[in-house]
C-alpha cells in the first residue's frame, strides 16, 4: 500500500492539557458506550486558489455520510475547531497530522476515531488522500488515495471514501445514491431543458430532454445591445426597452409580437452597452439607467431617461459610471455603479443613492481585482451562507465573492461573453490592431424549479473556434443558464437551447401578464453566414418558466 501523506499535524503528549482534552470528550461525547465517536479533522487545501469553501463542504460531506443515530456520532466543527486551537495554543500541535499523532490527538480528545487528510487540486486535477484512524489501535488504519482530472469528481470521491468507512470501519452498507440531494430524475423548468448538472455529481452536462420551445416578440434589423423590462409609464403593463447603439425602444406586448411605443434616438457618438430599470429615486416611476460609452470606446457618457407623466426625458447625463441595479437581500433594488478607473475591470464600485435630483457614491463595496459591475449580482449561492456576490471576471470565469471581499471560488469552464467592448492598450491608428477588452453580461437569481429555491442565471456565449480569431470575439451560439450550488460548485441544471449568435441580455418577467414569468432573450445574429460577417439581426425572444 502506498505510504500515507505527510502528517497535518505533529501532537505530543503532556499531562497539563489531559483536563482540557477530558472537558471537549465529555462535551462532544455525552453518549452510551456503544455509540462509536468520529473527530473530523479539517481536511488541508494543497491549492493555488482559495479553497476554504471545499474545506468546509468536505467536512460538511463526511458529516453527513458517517453519521448513524444511536450508532455513529460525528463531533460538530464548533467542538472540533475549539479543541485544535487550545492543542496549539499549549504547543501540543505542531506541524501535520499522521497516523500515530492521530491516534494520540484522539485518545485526549476520547473519541473512538480520527479522520483526516488532504484535497490537492493543480490545474485540472486534484488528489485526495485521507485516513480513518482507530485509536485504540484494534483496526487497520483505513487509507484512501484516488486522483481524477475533474474539480466535479470531488462528490463521487468523498462518497467513495464514506462507502468504504461504513462498510470496512462500522459494518454499515448504504447505497451512495442516498447521499445526493433529493431531486427530480428529470427536473422542468417550462421551455428550458433539463441540464442534469446539479443533481449527485455535478460535473458535466447530461443528454437533454427536447424543449418545449420558446416564443418569437420582435425581429429587427439592428444588434441589440442591452434589454431590460418595467411598467416605465404606470399604466399596469410591463414594458420591453431594447438598446441599439445610440437608440433606446420602448415596447408593449399585443398578442404575441411587441408594439414599439415610442422610439429615443441619442448622440450619434454613443454606444450603449447596458440597461437596468428601478425606481431609485422614489417618485414612483422607474429610471431607465443607460451605461454607455463614447465610439472611440475609451470614455463613458452613462445617462438615466425617466417618464415624466408625458414624456422621457434624460434627467442626468455624461456620467462616468458603468451601473447596475441588484436586488438587496430584503428583494429592494440597489443600484450600484463602478468609476472608469484604469479599465471596465479595474474600477472601485460603489452603492448610489439619489440626492438632489442625482445620484451619489454612499459607500464603496470590496471586491476583488478584475470585478465588473455589469455582471455582478447578489443572491444565496449556498444554502447556509446567506446572501453573496457573485461575479463573472475579466477571464470569463465565474467568481463567488464572501464578506471580505475576496475569491471564495472560481469556475474552471468559461460564461458570459459578448460583443460589446473596450478599447485599451496603446494607441495605434488601426483600432483593430489595440487590445480590446470584452464585457460580461449580468447575472440574475430568481426562484425557480419545484424547490422554488433561488437560482442563479447567466449568459454563456461560445466563440467560433474556441476564440482562435484573436483579439476579435465572433460567436457561433449563446444559450442561458440556470445554476445551482451543489456542495462543491454551481452546476447547471437548466438551460435554453443553442440559440445561433450571441445573447446579448436577458431578463425575467411577466411581459403578458397572465400571471406565469417569461425569461425573455435577446439573441444577435450575423446576416451572412460568414465567420466575420458583422452582427445585423436581432430577436426578443421568451421561455415559459412553468
Amino acid at each position: 500500500m502506498r505510504k500515507f501523506m505527510q502528517p497535518i499535524f505533529a501532537f505530543k503528549t503532556a499531562g497539563a492539557v489531559l483536563a482540557f482534552f477530558a472537558f471537549w470528550a465529555a462535551a462532544g461525547t455525552g453518549m452510551c458506550s456503544d455509540t462509536k465517536t468520529v473527530a473530523v479533522i479539517p481536511f488541508e487545501m494543497n491549492s493555488s486558489q482559495d479553497l476554504g469553501f471545499l474545506q468546509n463542504g468536505l467536512f460538511s460531506m463526511l458529516s453527513s455520510r458517517l453519521s448513524d443515530a444511536g450508532k455513529v456520532d460525528v463531533l460538530d466543527r464548533e467542538t472540533i475547531d475549539k479543541a485544535l486551537a487550545g492543542a496549539k495554543a499549549s504547543g501540543l500541535i505542531k506541524g501535520r497530522l499522521n497516523e500515530t499523532s492521530a491516534r494520540e490527538l484522539g485518545e485526549q480528545m476520547g473519541v473512538d476515531y480520527i479522520l483526516f487528510g488532504s484535497l490537492t487540486h493543480y490545474g485540472e486535477s486534484l488528489s485526495l488522500d485521507a485516513a480513518m484512524v482507530d485509536v485504540s489501535g484494534q483496526k487497520k488504519t483505513l487509507a484512501f488515495f484516488e486522483q481524477s482530472n475533474a474539480m466535479g469528481d470531488v462528490i463521487p470521491l468523498v462518497n467513495s471514501f464514506a462507502g468504504d468507512i461504513n462498510m470496512k470501519v462500522f459494518n454499515r452498507n448504504i447505497d451512495n445514491k442516498l447521499y445526493a440531494r433529493p431531486q427530480e430524475p428529470n427536473p422542468t423548468l417550462g421551455g428550458l431543458q433539463y441540464a442534469g448538472g446539479a443533481g449527485l455529481y455535478g460535473g458535466g452536462m447530461m443528454a437533454m430532454q427536447a424543449s418545449q420551445g420558446f416564443t418569437t416578440h420582435l425581429k429587427m434589423e439592428e444588434v441589440i445591445r442591452a434589454m431590460a423590462t418595467g411598467d416605465l409609464n404606470k399604466d399596469g403593463r410591463l414594458q420591453v426597452v431594447t438598446a441599439t447603439d445610440s437608440s433606446l425602444q420602448i415596447c408593449h406586448l399585443e398578442g404575441t409580437l411587441l408594439a414599439e411605443e415610442i422610439h429615443l434616438d441619442y448622440a450619434s457618438y454613443l454606444r450603449i452597452i447596458s440597461l437596468d430599470v428601478a425606481d431609485i429615486n422614489g417618485n414612483g416611476y422607474p429610471e431607465i439607467f443607460v451605461t454607455a460609452m463614447t465610439i472611440n470606446r475609451e470614455t463613458l457618457s452613462s445617462f438615466v431617461v425617466e417618464y415624466n407623466g408625458s414624456s422621457y426625458t434624460t434627467i442626468q447625463d455624461d456620467m462616468s459610471y458603468y451601473f447596475r441595479v441588484i436586488d438587496s437581500p430584503d428583494g429592494n433594488p440597489v443600484l450600484y455603479a463602478q468609476d472608469k478607473g484604469r479599465g471596465p475591470y479595474a474600477g472601485k464600485i460603489y452603492i448610489m443613492t439619489p440626492a438632489n435630483d442625482t445620484y451619489q457614491e454612499e459607500k464603496s463595496i470590496r471586491v476583488p481585482r478584475g470585478t465588473s459591475v455589469l455582471s455582478l449580482s447578489r443572491g444565496p449561492v449556498r444554502e447556509d451562507s446567506g446572501h453573496e456576490f457573485l461575479s463573472i471576471n475579466q477571464h470569463h470565469r465565474l467568481v463567488l465573492i464572501n464578506s471580505a471581499g475576496s475569491d471564495e471560488w472560481e469556475s474552471t469552464e468559461k460564461y458570459g461573453k459578448t460583443n460589446n467592448y473596450w478599447i485599451s492598450g496603446e494607441r495605434s491608428a488601426d483600432i483593430n490592431l489595440r487590445d480590446r477588452e470584452y464585457f460580461n453580461p449580468r447575472i440574475k437569481f430568481y426562484p425557480v424549479g419545484e424547490d422554488q429555491k433561488e437560482k442563479v442565471f447567466l449568459i454563456t456565449n461560445n466563440e467560433i473556434g474556441g476564440g482562435a480569431l484573436g483579439r476579435i470575439k465572433r460567436f457561433k451560439e449563446g444559450r442561458v443558464e440556470v445554476m445551482s450550488w451543489n456542495g462543491i460548485a454551481l452546476a447547471p441544471v437548466f438551460q435554453t437551447v443553442p440559440l445561433q449568435g450571441w445573447v446579448s441580455d436577458f431578463d425575467i418577467a411577466d411581459i403578458d401578464n397572465d400571471g406565469i414569468e417569461e425569461l425573455v432573450i435577446s439573441v444577435v445574429t450575423r446576416s451572412k453566414i460568414a465567420i466575420l460577417a458583422r452582427d445585423k439581426t436581432s430577436n426578443i425572444i421568451s421561455y415559459k418558466l412553468k
